[in-house]
C-alpha cells in the first residue's frame, strides 16, 4: 500500500509518501536512497525506515510513488539491488528529471514554496509503441496552480511561442529568421548533395562548418575544413549524424567559419541574464600517463558522472571525430602530454561533448546583448540561448570579430547556472521562476470542518472572492467548478493534483471533513493563503500549535474560524 500525505501536513512541512514493506531486506533499500540523497537535496528531504514501513519527505512525491513496487519487491528479496537501483535511479528519476537544467528550476520553485506539479500524464510513461501508442515520457511540470500557472520542460515553457519552438529547431529556419531581422550572420547555405557541395565550396573564405541542420547536440558538426576532400568527408559525417530522424532534420549546412570563441548567452523574459563562454574537451599532461589514460582520469570526474541527474559535465567519448583531431595535432592515443601542457581533444566547445564553462556575463558589449535580446524578442522566446562566436564579447559583432550561430528554446541552462570557472549564477532560477509566474494569482484556501453554509457563497459575501471568479473545489472524493459536479476521485492525490493543474480555476478550494482527514492526506499544498477552521475542529490545540507555526514560516497566510 503507498499512501500520499499532500502538501503541508500534521507530519512535516513536505509531502509525505508512506510505503508499506512487507520482507526484512531493508538494508538494500536504505542503500539506493543514501545514494540519491547524494545526488541532490531536490529529491529527499528525510527518510526513515523499518521492516513494515518506508517514509519518504519530498516534494517530487510521484518519484517515489512510481518507485514502490520496485521497493517493496526489494525488501522481499523478490529482485536485485542491482534491478531495483536501475529502475529508480534510471528509469524513475533519470526520465522524470530530463536534465541538471531541471533541477535549478524545480529547487527555485520549492525554495519559493511554489506548488510544482507532474503535468500531462499522472504517471511515467503511456503505452509503448507496440501498442499503438507514442511513448511519451512525463518530463513536463506544473509551476503555480490554476489560473497563470505554467508547464516547464527543463528551461522551455508554455510562454514560449509554438513558431518560436519551430524555428529553433532548424538552423536553416534559424538563419532565415535572423537574415530577416539584419542581424549578423556568416555566410551559410543548405547543401543537398556532395555534387552541389563541391559546385559551391570555392565560394566561401576558409575555414568552414559543415554540420547538420536539425538539433544534434553537437553531432555531426565539423569545423576548421580548408579542403574539398575534408568537406566531403564531415558531409558524409553530417549526414550520419541525422540517419533515423526526420526528413528535415538530414539537411546539411555550410557555414563560413567565424573565428574566435564560442559562447552562450541566456536570455529570459527578453532579457539578458547570463554569457558563459563554452570551453573545448582538453586534457592537462603529467609526464607519466597518455593521452588515452588522461580522458579515462577525466571522466572519473564525479562532476562527469551521468549516472547522477545533477551532474554539470559530460564524459568526453573516444571516437573518430577526437581521434582524427589529435592526430591533426601529430598525436595518437599513446601519447604522452609533457607535465602541464594542455592537449585539446575536441574542436567543437560543446558540453554534450565534454567541454567546460566560464562565465562571462560581464564582459556583454551593449551591441550584443541588443542582438540577442531582440532575437529572443522576436522570436517570442520566453527563454533563449543564443550562441555567439566572436574574438571580444565586450565588442560589436562584425565580419572581423564574430557574428549569431544558432538560437535554442530549451537550452541546457546548467551550463550557464554553474560555469566550472567564474561566479555560479544558479541564482538567476528565481529570476526565471518570477517571471515566469508573473500572473499567477490563483488563490488557495483549506477548510477543515464541516459547515451549514456553502463555503464559495460565504466567501464571496466577504468579498474573499470575486463573483466573476471560477471556483474549484475538491469535497472529499468529488470535484466541483463553480458548484458543477465534475468527477469522482477515490484516490484523494490525484484530485489535489488535478485540480492544480486547471489553468481556468482563480481560486482553488479543499474541504477536510475533520483533522482525521488532514491527518491521512495533508493539507494538499505547499503554500496556503488562508486557511477556515469551523469552530469545533478548532478546539484540537495540538493540531491548531501546528498551523500557526506554519503561519511563522510563512506557509500560511492566515488562519481563520468560521
Amino acid at each position: 500500500m503507498v499512501q500520499t500525505v499532500q502538501g503541508l501536513n500534521l507530519e512535516s512541512q513536505f509531502t509525505t509518501v508512506k510505503i508499506s514493506l512487507e520482507g526484512d531486506n531493508i538494508g538494500d533499500i536504505t542503500t539506493i536512497l543514501d545514494k540519491i540523497v547524494t545526488f541532490h537535496p531536490l529529491f529527499i528531504k528525510e527518510y526513515s525506515i523499518s521492516p513494515t514501513l518506508l517514509t519518504i519527505r519530498s516534494k517530487l512525491p510521484f518519484l517515489w510513488r512510481e518507485s514502490a513496487e520496485s521497493f517493496v519487491n526489494l525488501s522481499k528479496s523478490k529482485i536485485t539491488l542491482e534491478k531495483a537501483q536501475q529502475y529508480v535511479i534510471e528509469e524513475v528519476i533519470g526520465r522524470r528529471i530530463k536534465s541538471m537544467s531541471t533541477i535549478p528550476v524545480l529547487e527555485s520553485a520549492h525554495n519559493q514554496n511554489i506548488e510544482t506539479t507532474p503535468a500531462v500524464l499522472d504517471d511515467l510513461m503511456i503505452k509503448d509503441l507496440k501498442q499503438g501508442y507514442r511513448r511519451i515520457f512525463n518530463r513536463y511540470y506544473l509551476l503555480g496552480c490554476g489560473k497563470g500557472s505554467q508547464i516547464t520542460g527543463s528551461i522551455a515553457s508554455s510562454k514560449d511561442a509554438y513558431i518560436s519552438q519551430n524555428l529553433q529547431r532548424d538552423k536553416w529556419s534559424t538563419n532565415t529568421m535572423i537574415k530577416r531581422l539584419n542581424l549578423p550572420l556568416p555566410k551559410w547555405e543548405v547543401i543537398d548533395s556532395l555534387s552541389h557541395l563541391e559546385e559551391v565550396f570555392s565560394e566561401y573564405e576558409k575555414p568552414v562548418v559543415i554540420k547538420p541542420t536539425g538539433l544534434t547536440g553537437g553531432h555531426g558538426v565539423v569545423v576548421g575544413i580548408n579542403t574539398l576532400e575534408e568537406a566531403k568527408k564531415a558531409f558524409k559525417f553530417a549526414k550520419e549524424a541525422g540517419e533515423g530522424k526526420a526528413t528535415w532534420q538530414t539537411k546539411v549546412m555550410i557555414q563560413e567559419q567565424v573565428q574566435g570563441e564560442d559562447y552562450r548567452l541566456l536570455v529570459i523574459g527578453g532579457k539578458l541574464e547570463i554569457a558563459t563562454k563554452r570551453i573545448p574537451a582538453f586534457i592537462l599532461g603529467d609526464g607519466k600517463l597518455t593521452i588515452k589514460e588522461l580522458i579515462e582520469k577525466e571522466n572519473k570526474d564525479p562532476r562527469r558522472d551521468t549516472t547522477n541527474p545533477a551532474h554539470i559535465l559530460k564524459p568526453i567519448d573516444i571516437d573518430e571525430p577526437l581521434k582524427d583531431y589529435i592526430k591533426e595535432q601529430g598525436l595518437t592515443l599513446s601519447s604522452v602530454p609533457n607535465k602541464e601542457e594542455k592537449i585539446q581533444v575536441r574542436k567543437i566547445a560543446s558540453m554534450s561533448q565534454g567541454g567546460i564553462t566560464e562565465d562571462f556575463t560581464d564582459s556583454v558589449s551593449k551591441e550584443i546583448k541588443t542582438i540577442v535580446e531582440s532575437l529572443a524578442n522576436s522570436l517570442h522566446a520566453f527563454t533563449l540561448g543564443v550562441d555567439v562566436m566572436c574574438l571580444d564579447l565586450s565588442k560589436p559583432l562584425s565580419k572581423e570579430n564574430g557574428a549569431i550561430l544558432e538560437v535554442n528554446t530549451m537550452p541546457e541552462s546548467y551550463l550557464n547556472f554553474y560555469p566550472i570557472l567564474g561566479k555560479q549564477r544558479s541564482y538567476v532560477a528565481e529570476t526565471y521562476i518570477k517571471a515566469l509566474l508573473k500572473e499567477n494569482v490563483c488563490k488557495k484556501f483549506v477548510v477543515i470542518g464541516q459547515s451549514k453554509d456553502d463555503l464559495p457563497t460565504l466567501l464571496r459575501r466577504k468579498w474573499m472572492i470575486k463573483k466573476e471568479d471560477t471556483v474549484g473545489e475538491i469535497v472529499q472524493e468529488r470535484y466541483y467548478i463553480n458548484g458543477m459536479l465534475m468527477n469522482e476521485q477515490s484516490q484523494r492525490w490525484r484530485s489535489f493534483e488535478s485540480i492544480k493543474c486547471n489553468a481556468l480555476l482563480d481560486v482553488i478550494v479543499i474541504h477536510h471533513r475533520d483533522w482525521d482527514d488532514v491527518k491521512e492526506y495533508g493539507l494538499g499544498f505547499d503554500h496556503i493563503n488562508t486557511v477556515f477552521i469551523t469552530k469545533d475542529m478548532s478546539t484540537n490545540k495540538e493540531y491548531m500549535k501546528i498551523l500557526k507555526r506554519y503561519k511563522r514560516m510563512k506557509l500560511i497566510d492566515k488562519i481563520r474560524k468560521i
